[in-house]
């Protein structure tokens, strides 16, 4: 069901002639048509119509106007919702629209669009609200959209003609009069008793100004760098008392203004910034679809904390329904901390040296899961063996059929224990981990996640004539390895990144351009081709390292000083021996040219009780089929 539309897109018009936006679907209102300029194109009709946003009004030409417009124009004046517009020098040209409503009165008193321009693109007649029949519980809502209107219009009014009417009267203040006089619309921190016209996170709309919300900062980030170095800024998140949730972001000065001043889990007043659509929201049933842009007449205020705001707002997944997920989907756990690894230094793909550190966690499907906390989260989040922690915001992750997760620079953690109490699924919990907390030790570690024993002919069928090169997919085989490739079998790689590295000759050494490090001697990696087959064909598979090991039954380092006789016994001995592998296919590109290719992932030792099980369920789903 389409939303019911209950206002004109607020500043539609500068948007279309100042920003030259032609993108956003405005909802704008049809005042007049102007007859005597109708325009026949191969396309239809283009009549020139006066448009209005309920504070300016300009002509717009638009494609053929429906029957039921052109009568009914003299009475009432419809509003419509732009689908098409271009924007071709002075000339606005709207080629699809939608009717929204035939029979509305003129919204607000708009100023022809040079005298808005003039005032500074204020009108204190003007309003964006249409007049609907209300109904009691909506009331209060659009009146308080009315007032934010108002407001913004107010306080932009009074900034900008504050010098003209200083000017008239003969009187000139000195600067600090006059930041004395407007000082609360400095952007500071204040304390604020009122609690009159707030609204909640579900009443704002894009393009609104003026309003005021009452909340939680439930997160922080730290002040980030734009790509460019040109400018920096941190986001928080807010909740409110209807466990609705929206983003609020900082630029710049503004940023720097406000970030030691917000703390996680105090309750503020915001007031005034820009209302903004929200292109990153996470799919979070509670998260507004907007974002707030807090700026130089945006205020802040520290009150008193509100039993009625939640704290934190987690939606728990246990580490069982994470398999159910998506890559880089977003989720929250709770669990048990059973293993930490020490922190260490990655060279990531830019260049960049990194933290890194990671733990386990386990919960009450008694499996674990791999967290890894990166820069500045791995330096300064402390945790402890057998804590209790909640995380909110970590994304999905998946290596080699491996799920795990990786914090985000939006990702939060608790563990005070009289605050976890208050969060769904945490009883199931703690009555699970108060039973098992002496033997959590021996519980598994991994979430690895299951497949169906497949045959090769299925992974062929599955990536014929498939472009896609998005499409990833695991499959468990039996097969035989009968013929191991042995043009190369392995190559030399830098003992930290793994990578392929190269023999400098004038300094004898060997250097890992992704590290940066020389060495005087290598490291040895396999890194061969396999054909493997079944019963129902065979294909060809890429051996990485320790697969290669197992097959082989001999490190590379070991393999690369043996003679070729040895050698190629070692390799004679792996041939045609069965083995249960995990294949990743994938679509790769190149030459231009995308074709699957086929990475043995896995030597899986086999399971007798798990295989009769499944061969008795297949058995006995035939024989229920045949009955």
């Amino acid at each position: 069901m389409t939303e019911r539309v209950t206002h004109l897109t607020y500043e539609a018009l500068k948007s279309m002639k100042e920003q030259r936006n032609d993108t956003i679907k405005y909802c704008v209102q049809i005042l007049e048509i102007e007859q005597k300029n109708d325009m026949n194109t191969k396309n239809g009709t283009l009549y020139s119509c006066i448009c209005s946003d309920g504070f300016a009004k300009m002509n717009m030409l638009i494609l053929n106007l429906s029957p039921s417009i052109l009568i009914n124009i003299s009475k009432m004046k419809p509003i419509i919702r732009i689908l098409e517009l271009k924007i071709k020098q002075t000339y606005y040209i709207v080629t699809n629209y939608e009717v929204l409503y035939l029979d509305k009165i003129q919204v607000g008193q708009p100023l022809p669009y040079d005298d808005y321009r003039k005032m500074n693109f204020t009108n204190p007649n003007g309003n964006n609200e249409i007049q609907l029949p209300k109904a009691p519980h909506l009331f209060q809502i659009n009146e308080h959209k009315k007032q934010s209107i108002q407001l913004q219009q107010q306080q932009k009014y009074e900034n900008d003609n504050f010098d003209q009417m200083q000017t008239k009267s003969g009187i000139k203040l000195s600067i600090n009069q006059k930041q004395q006089q407007f000082k609360p619309i400095e952007n500071q921190l204040y304390q604020s008793p009122s609690d009159q016209n707030i609204l909640k996170i579900s009443e704002l709309y894009p393009g609104m100004r003026g309003f005021k919300i009452k909340g939680r900062v439930i997160q922080k980030s730290d002040i980030t760098p734009f790509k460019n170095n040109k400018g920096h800024l941190f986001t928080i998140e807010i909740i409110d008392s209807e466990k609705q949730t929206i983003s609020g972001v900082f630029f710049n000065t503004i940023c720097e203004k406000f970030y030691d001043q917000i703390e996680i889990g105090k309750v503020y007043y915001f007031e005034n910034g820009q209302v903004k659509t929200n292109r990153y929201s996470t799919k979070n049933k509670n998260q507004s679809d907007y974002q707030l842009h807090f700026e130089s007449f945006s205020k802040i205020s520290l009150t008193q904390d509100d039993k009625d705001i939640d704290v934190f707002s987690f939606q728990i997944k246990t580490i069982e329904d994470i398999d159910k997920l998506q890559i880089d989907d977003k989720c929250d756990v709770l669990g048990v901390i059973i293993d930490i690894k020490p922190m260490i230094q990655i060279m990531t793909k830019s260049n960049e040296n990194k933290s890194k550190k990671n733990i386990t966690l386990y919960d009450q499907t008694q499996r674990g899961i791999d967290i890894s906390l990166w820069g500045s989260q791995a330096e300064k989040w402390q945790f402890q063996k057998d804590e209790i922690v909640a995380f909110r915001g970590l994304k999905v992750t998946d290596y080699q059929t491996v799920r795990s997760l990786t914090v985000t620079n939006s990702t939060i953690y608790e563990k005070d224990l009289s605050r976890l109490e208050k969060i769904n699924g945490f009883q199931e919990f703690y009555e699970f981990y108060c039973q098992n907390k002496d033997f959590l030790e021996s519980k598994p570690k991994e979430s690895k996640k299951k497949f169906a024993l497949s045959y090769i002919e299925q992974i062929k069928k599955d990536f014929e004539g498939i472009r896609d090169n998005k499409l990833v997919k695991f499959y468990e085989i039996k097969a035989f390895i009968t013929n191991i490739f042995t043009k190369q079998l392995y190559y030399e790689a830098c003992e930290n990144c793994k990578r392929k590295i190269i023999y400098i000759q004038q300094k004898k050494q060997y250097n890992c351009q992704n590290c940066n490090i020389n060495y005087d001697k290598p490291c040895y990696k396999y890194m061969f081709n396999a054909k493997i087959a079944d019963t129902t064909g065979n294909l060809i598979a890429i051996v990485p390292n320790d697969q290669g090991q197992q097959i082989l039954q001999i490190s590379c380092e070991e393999f690369q000083k043996r003679s070729q006789i040895e050698k190629d016994d070692y390799i004679k001995r792996a041939n045609f021996q069965q083995q249960r592998f995990l294949i990743v296919a994938k679509i790769e590109t190149y030459n231009d040219e995308n074709r699957p290719k086929f990475y043995i992932t896995s030597i899986i030792q086999d399971d007798v009780n798990s295989d009769n099980e499944e061969l008795y369920n297949q058995i006995k789903q035939m024989l229920d089929q045949n009955n």
